[in-house]
């Protein structure tokens, strides 16, 4: 079952899940990129959504829709099946040891991207924290649901053809070079 065509003017070819989208910059050059697929994004910071709001209008982009809660509960109200791909792009990686359990890449958050994700979907984690980097690796793998796609180094290090990079990652605010993990469900 797919995301509801009502979402979107049009129905979408494919429907995209990019998770806690920053400024938006990700999301506005996908979706201008790809017309053809409807893109969910959500992020509960109000300056990123200012930002994407006005690119959004900027670009006329007619084939976004934003969510400003916690991007657990938009997965759970999705149907099964329903999204193409989910972009996780550097998520806050909660730094303090205390703290790694409020990270997102978690085994019951995993079982609920599975839910949704169509067979053959994908999904794209990306980090410069080398902590999460290994701990989302790990659990993704041991998972199950989802296989990592890096058949060489340079397939986690390189950015993939299709990558925009965000403001957060030009930062270079982490203790590793990007990385950037791509699976398939």
């Amino acid at each position: 079952m797919k995301a509801p065509a009502t979402l979107f003017e049009t129905s979408p070819g494919e429907v995209w899940l990019e998770i806690g989208f920053g400024g938006g910059e990700h999301v506005s050059a996908q979706a201008q990129a790809n017309p053809d697929v409807g893109i969910l994004a959500s992020e509960v910071f109000v300056e990123g959504l200012a930002k994407c709001l006005s690119d959004i209008e900027e670009k006329a982009l007619k084939n976004v829709r934003l969510w400003d809660e916690d991007a657990r509960e938009l997965v759970d109200l999705l149907p099964e099946a329903s999204i193409d791909r989910v972009f996780i792009l550097f998520p806050d990686p909660w730094p303090k040891k205390r703290h790694h359990k409020r990270r997102i890449i978690q085994p019951d958050f995993l079982d609920a991207l599975s839910r949704i994700v169509t067979p053959g979907g994908r999904l794209r984690f990306a980090t410069d924290v080398r902590s999460y980097a290994d701990e989302a690796l790990e659990k993704i793998l041991t998972h199950g649901a989802f296989d990592w796609q890096a058949s060489k180094a340079d397939d986690w290090r390189r950015p993939p053809e299709d990558h925009v990079r965000t403001r957060y990652e030009t930062k270079n605010l982490g203790d590793i070079a990007p990385v950037y993990f791509d699976f398939r469900r």
